[in-house]
């Protein structure tokens, strides 16, 4: 007869939140640098070529990939300081919500 596994700690706390984020973080900056990388490539391809229309189209996908890495990076902060604001606050009512219904109060202020 098989039981029913109960979590002792729920699966999304504060601190995994926390954890999750830096690596978003992270992972976005790494992206940023290999875009610019990839940028600088193109570039000096189409100084070099200046009819290379397929390393122009390339070189802008690599701008559009690198800001596009810097906005996740400003999104994820901000939900960072919206959760921050939230588990600061010391009101019962908040801490018995589900840190799902937390989230999606925040991403609808």
């Amino acid at each position: 007869m098989t039981t029913t596994y109960t979590l002792k700690k729920p699966v999304l706390d504060y601190n995994r939140l926390q954890k999750i984020c830096k690596q978003v973080l992270d992972d976005a900056k790494e992206d940023r640098q290999l875009a610019l990388e990839m940028h600088r490539f193109f570039r000096e391809r189409v100084e070099a070529n200046p009819q290379d229309a397929v390393s122009k189209n390339l070189m802008v996908d690599c701008l559009k990939l690198a800001q596009s890495s810097k906005t996740n990076t400003h999104k994820t902060m901000d939900l960072l300081i919206k959760l921050e604001s939230v588990f600061s606050k010391d009101s019962p009512k908040e801490s018995d919500k589900s840190i799902f219904n937390q989230l999606n109060d925040i991403l609808h202020d």
